[in-house]
């Protein structure tokens, strides 16, 4: 449409002679139905009568007619005709509207072009309130497709062009400032779009004339104007608060002096345009995280406005709206006034709380047990009667947990102490309201309505639990016993609704990925069992149906095939379905795949082996049973089911790469499956195969590890040091010099050691006289030198070292008689034992589908 606007202006006035001829063709062709409509009659006329009968001037007036019919559609056809010229020419206008730009070269004629045209949109298409009305969109497509402000003291262009092109814009600013101040609604629509438009695409006619904009349309909001113009208006002034609001030389001008008197237009209004609501919420939530403290003269006006909308009687009608409310309000209590925005924060959080508690107490037919009455919201008081107080409350309950959902998300500007033992208190009591409704003695009629509003309830105490963890992250560590203990009570399903066992296993998922086994250790096994077996889909099976050819209608002798074996009645029976299995995805099927999928991702022991087992057999057998088409679903379960088979199929990766060592392997069956899911239809599970497949690959064809070393020394890096220094010199120097000069330093250290031990003799003597003197047994020496294994001899086995060192030291026999008695049989141990067995036979135990049966 951009495209088309811009070549029509361009080229002249193409559309406007499209207009005109299509207009022409229409006459035409209403002329034409008519005529054909009164030779229609004369015939018919004429049909019915004798020609005796038919007088001469009635046979002129027939022929007149048929002239001008003819005559008519000669003429239309010539109309056609020339109007496909038109419309040919006009799109090879459009199609070549570069053409033009070669006798457009520089700055000078673009700033001419865009003067042309600024001045043909003032003059023409928004001339008069007539033209404003058909051209509106026009302009607009023209002020949106070529950028016609951006020439404004622009460089290289002649001192005439820019005059023209600064009168141009001059004429374009008084024009939409006077449609603006329009006396009819149109017009009045046309110059906000038009001024909106302007301002965004030039910053200069922004900073210029923001000022008198702004006071203009506050002055349309102060008019009983219609919805659209209203809306505009609060729109474009939104974007003017936020184009100026980060800038220092506007605050003075623009924001201190409009924003008030903006607050005090928008809250005037409410009370006139109820429909408004959404946007007036929205303008005042900006203006309050923007402007806090110009805010401030506005905040009992604006708190009592949301308030209005959070009593409970909007939350089942428009539940968006009470979430604007309630982000409205959130971000009120950071506005601060006379008190603190801290403490006007906290303030808003404990009303927020004491509400939601009055609202149990009530539905519960119980008192505060607090001494001293908890803060509440100034609200409207509740129903005489049960049947509508009940109702009332629970909504009164989510509009309040909308608020506490926005203050903990609101972005703060200032450290807050957020009273988490309060709020999750506030959880705990939400989820445990069907649960003491269900256990209480008393018989009491009220609580026949709560099994009725129990999914409410406890959704709203799931939201609360689930912003905590978003909000707070690790320090909710103190806290996840008690989260637990909620969601044990949420999970004892007194009422079956799909809605709440999603929003429980999405709670799941999210605690589990964040906190892992420090929140799963607190949870119970019978909701681990629980949520593994919302997995299982709901099969039923038929029986299989066969039917009978014609052949086999009437009842005949068995014959014999070419095998020689005999044909039954059957043989040309075809089964319709064998045992087909009825498959219906649902929500609930996805959400707790998610669930199993963080725990065997995360916390992959919580299950059991038997579970274990149960889970990978439940998809492994709903993924073969995807690969042979051996399911029947319904036609809208067929259209969504690739979430439910990409996260099967990373379950499935989950179990293997976190295996149950008391369980058989599924290695097998899985590679099967991602085998047969890469010809999956969709995109997304071809991925998750694809990558699956890479991932188990090392397990399945593992790789040798790395080759042991012993950790070199300093003399044999000083030898291999030597040894490059002098194998670089090859002319002067040969190998055997090289090494000859090793064997040389190796026997000037075995000649040190030697010296080293003959200084020690007298010292060991010594000792040796001094421990026969007394009647302890001499010991043994022990060689201190540990042996040390060459890097050659490392993969060696143990023993063999072991004995060889044994046969290369010297045997030393006992100085005392105490050695002679025969010593008792050495206590070998198990090491020894296995080490001496290496070279036995002994085959390995390999587990079914080990990593050992595919090498």
């Amino acid at each position: 449409m951009s495209t088309d606007v811009a070549a029509s202006i361009l080229f002249g006035d193409l559309r406007d002679a499209y207009d005109k001829q299509h207009m022409r063709v229409d006459t035409l062709r209403t002329a034409a139905g008519k005529l054909e409509a009164q030779f229609l009659v004369s015939v018919r006329d004429r049909a019915t009568r004798r020609n005796s009968s038919v007088s001469e001037k009635e046979r002129q007036a027939h022929d007149e007619l048929r002239r001008l019919l003819n005559q008519t559609r000669q003429r239309l056809a010539e109309e056609l005709q020339h109007l496909q010229w038109i419309r040919r020419r006009h799109n090879m206008a459009i199609i070549n509207r570069k053409a033009h730009n070669r006798f457009l070269s520089g700055m000078d004629d673009k700033v001419a072009r865009a003067e042309r045209t600024l001045s043909l949109l003032t003059t023409t298409f928004l001339a008069n309130t007539e033209a404003v009305k058909a051209n509106i969109s026009l302009v607009l497509d023209t002020v949106l497709s070529q950028n016609l402000f951006a020439y404004i003291d622009a460089t290289g262009v002649s001192v005439e062009t820019a005059k023209r092109y600064t009168s141009a814009v001059q004429k374009w600013q008084a024009r939409i400032n006077s449609l603006v101040t329009g006396k009819t609604s149109e017009t009045r629509m046309a110059g906000v779009l038009l001024v909106k438009h302007t301002a965004l695409q030039s910053p200069q006619l922004l900073s210029e004339n923001v000022a008198k904009w702004t006071t203009s349309l506050l002055g349309v909001l102060g008019k009983a104007e219609v919805m659209p113009v209203l809306i505009a208006t609060l729109q474009t002034l939104l974007a003017f608060i936020d184009a100026v609001r980060d800038v220092p030389m506007f605050y003075r001008d623009i924001i201190s002096a409009q924003v008030p008197r903006m607050n005090q237009a928008i809250l005037a209004m409410v009370d006139k345009n109820p429909d408004l609501m959404s946007q007036v919420l929205e303008v005042l939530d900006r203006s309050a995280t923007w402007f806090p403290t110009l805010f401030r003269p506005s905040i009992d006006k604006a708190e009592a406005l949301c308030l209005r909308l959070l009593d409970g009687s909007d939350m089942r009608n428009s539940p968006e709206l009470c979430e604007q409310a309630a982000k409205c309000l959130a971000a009120l209590s950071l506005a601060g006034g006379k008190i603190t925005a801290e403490e006007r924060w906290f303030q808003c959080a404990q009303q927020a709380m004491g509400t939601i508690q009055q609202c149990i107490d009530h539905m519960m037919c119980t008192g505060s047990d607090a001494s001293e009455p908890a803060q509440q919201f100034a609200l409207p008081l509740l129903a005489d009667d049960f049947a509508v107080s009940i109702p009332q409350a629970a909504d009164r309950i989510s509009a309040m947990t909308e608020v506490l959902i926005a203050l903990l998300t609101q972005p703060t500007h200032v450290d807050i102490p957020v009273p988490v033992d309060g709020i999750l208190g506030i959880a705990s009591r939400l989820a445990m309201v069907p649960v003491r409704a269900g256990s209480s003695k008393n018989a009491r009629s009220e609580y026949d309505l709560i099994p009725l509003l129990t999914p409410q309830i406890q959704r709203a105490s799931i939201r609360i639990m689930a912003v905590l963890a978003i909000a707070l992250g690790s320090h909710m560590q103190p806290y996840l016993s008690a989260v637990a203990r909620a969601v044990t009570a949420i999970n004892t399903r007194q009422v079956v609704s799909p809605a709440l066992n999603v929003a429980l296993h999405c709670l799941l998922q999210l605690y589990i990925e964040r906190y892992g086994y420090g929140f799963v250790m607190h949870l119970p096994y019978d909701l681990v069992v629980s949520t593994a077996d919302d997995i299982c889909v709901q099969q039923k099976t038929k029986a299989a149906k066969v039917t009978m050819t014609a052949s086999e209608s009437a009842p005949s002798s068995k014959k014999r095939g070419g095998n020689g074996k005999s044909r039954g009645p059957n043989t040309f029976g075809v089964i319709e379905s064998a045992q087909a299995t009825h498959i219906h995805w649902d929500d609930t099927v996805l959400a707790a795949l998610k669930a199993v999928l963080a725990l065997l991702q995360h916390t992959p022991t919580v299950f059991t082996s038997a579970l274990r087992t149960r889970v990978d057999s439940q998809v492994l057998t709903l993924l073969m049973l995807f690969a042979i088409g051996g399911m029947e679903m319904p036609f809208a379960s067929r259209q969504s089911d690739a979430p439910h088979r990409a996260l099967l199929y990373r379950c499935l990766e989950a179990s293997i790469l976190s295996p149950d060592p008391w369980q058989k392997a599924i290695l097998p069956h899985a590679v099967s499956a991602f085998s047969a899911g890469l010809a999956d239809p969709s995109t997304a599970v071809r991925d998750v195969c694809a990558e699956a497949l890479v991932t188990i690959d090392p397990i399945i064809h593992s790789r040798l590890p790395a080759q042991l070393r012993e950790p070199d020394t300093k003399e044999n890096f000083s030898n291999e040091n030597q040894v490059s220094w002098m194998m670089s010199d090859c002319d002067n120097t040969s190998i055997d010099a090289v090494l000859s000069g090793v064997q040389a330093d190796n026997q000037s250290d075995d000649e040190d050691d030697k010296k080293m031990q003959v200084a020690d003799e007298p010292v060991v003597e010594e000792v040796k006289r001094f421990k026969q003197d007394t009647i302890v047994p001499p010991v043994v020496k022990k060689s201190t030198v540990v042996p040390v294994v060459e890097a050659r001899e490392y993969n060696k086995p143990l023993h063999n070292q072991t004995s060889q060192q044994s046969a290369a030291l010297p045997p030393q026999q006992p100085t005392t008689s105490l050695f002679n008695t025969p010593a008792p049989p050495a206590q070998t141990s198990a090491a020894e034992v296995s080490d001496n067995n290496d070279d036995d036979d002994i085959p390995d135990i390999v587990m079914e589908g080990s990593d050992s049966e595919y090498e």
